[in-house]
């Protein structure tokens, strides 16, 4: 890594490491739990559902501490609308925990947990990928906050809207700019369905985003975009996919916004067809291709991915490589059913697509589809297409994403390379 792009410190950042990221009033209460999850916690899950509360529990949600018994656990966040009812901060029995003093234990703890998540990153070659998650929530100890780079901004995500009110928004956005100088923008962004999408809080959102991902140019209209602008997490994936498309076909489903395309083209593709419902992903998958100056042959069709397999298997139509990389189809508990149904069919249909020996590849980003359940899930569907695959590549998130090792929810994207046999 250059100089320039140092990630792993940065003189400019000692002003402001006395600015509190995290807003705690002096006194905050304590409410206890009804299920004994001492062992849960300290292995390291963050989470308590509704369940281990007592139902007659009636506290606003906010900061406060938790503990089992007599036996304090450390501090969190409680949510009384949703059925993860709490988030754990910090645990009681580490070093930065100050008992009767919350906002102290809690300055420190942020501080200890931004040093970790920043020197996890402080590999990365920003001449190469100048886009990846900073933080990413639990995974980096720092629950509910996202921020992704891409380029020349920074964009913080909070995974509920009470944590707006806890994070302290301006704050992190100092501290982005003073750690990495080559940032001009931090822009909050809120839910896309909410009155106001989100503001910058240092700098102008562009209309338009650049970003380099393994050399290769990717572009975001982030105020508009999903999750916060791309999907930085398919970043392994896609260069693997890369390797494998010298003088192939590809057919790329689900394609948002190309990423998977883009590299297949870059790896040297005879063709890539790109296929999503959305109109202005397509434009999108357009304008990438632009930016990069790629000549590959290329189709870019808006339509639904289900009726584009199912026309093309009755026209017989086949490629080398076949990426079925949908959105999550299971967001709760209660749809996983539906969910591995509507899995298994579109990756069994897609296979038909794939030529003798050809690659395919099957993703899902559901976090409620376990890793045991996703494999079942392509056996079924080789099975009901009435194929024989090998796997030649397990993949998952990069090392940008981490998850705790006692949480494995948090282990939610999946894919696999399989070669037809």
């Amino acid at each position: 890594m250059t100089k320039n792009n140092d990630l792993s410190a940065n003189k400019n950042e000692a002003a402001f490491a006395t600015k509190t990221l995290i807003h705690c009033p002096a006194q905050i209460p304590t409410i206890a739990l009804s299920r004994d999850l001492t062992k849960h916690i300290k292995r390291g899950h963050r989470w308590a559902f509704a369940s281990a509360f007592p139902e007659t529990l009636k506290i606003k949600s906010g900061l406060c501490y938790l503990k089992y018994k007599e036996e304090f656990l450390g501090i969190g966040l409680y949510q009384a609308d949703t059925q993860m009812r709490f988030r754990l901060f910090c645990l009681a029995d580490e070093f930065y925990f100050k008992k009767n003093n919350p906002a102290k234990t809690l300055e420190i703890w942020v501080d200890h947990q931004w040093k970790k998540a920043l020197q996890l990153r402080s590999h990365f070659n920003l001449n190469i990928t100048n886009s990846f998650r900073l933080i990413n929530g639990e995974g980096d100890g720092l629950p509910g906050l996202v921020v992704d780079i891409y380029g020349s901004t920074a964009v913080i995500k909070y995974e509920h809207a009470l944590m707006e009110s806890v994070w302290n928004s301006q704050n992190i956005a100092d501290r982005i700019v003073a750690r990495f100088p080559f940032i001009h923008c931090v822009y909050l962004k809120r839910r896309n369905d909410d009155k106001n999408k989100g503001e910058s809080l240092i700098g102008t959102l562009e209309p338009e985003t650049q970003f380099r991902e393994n050399n290769m140019l990717f572009s975001s209209n982030i105020r508009e975009a999903s999750k916060t602008g791309f999907f930085l997490d398919q970043r392994d994936n896609r260069r693997l996919i890369q390797d494998f498309s010298k003088d192939k076909t590809v057919l790329n489903l689900f394609s948002y916004t190309g990423g998977f395309s883009i590299f297949a083209a870059a790896g040297g593709a005879k063709s890539v067809t790109s296929v999503d419902i959305a109109k202005v992903a397509i434009e999108a998958v357009q304008r990438n291709f632009e930016i990069n100056n790629l000549k590959t042959l290329t189709e870019n069709i808006a339509t639904d991915a289900f009726e584009y397999v199912d026309l093309q298997i009755r026209a017989k139509t086949q490629f080398d490589i076949v990426i079925t990389d949908p959105p999550s189809f299971a967001p709760n508990e209660k749809s996983v059913p539906q969910a591995t149904a509507a899995y298994t069919k579109i990756f069994s249909d897609s296979l038909k697509l794939v030529k003798p020996n050809g690659l395919f590849a099957a993703s899902s980003c559901s976090s409620h589809i376990s890793t045991d359940a996703f494999f079942e899930i392509t056996k079924e569907a080789f099975s009901k297409a009435r194929l024989k695959g090998t796997i030649v590549k397990i993949g998952g998130q990069p090392v940008d994403h981490p998850y705790p090792l006692a949480m494995e929810e948090l282990r939610y994207l999946k894919f696999a390379l399989f070669r037809l046999d």
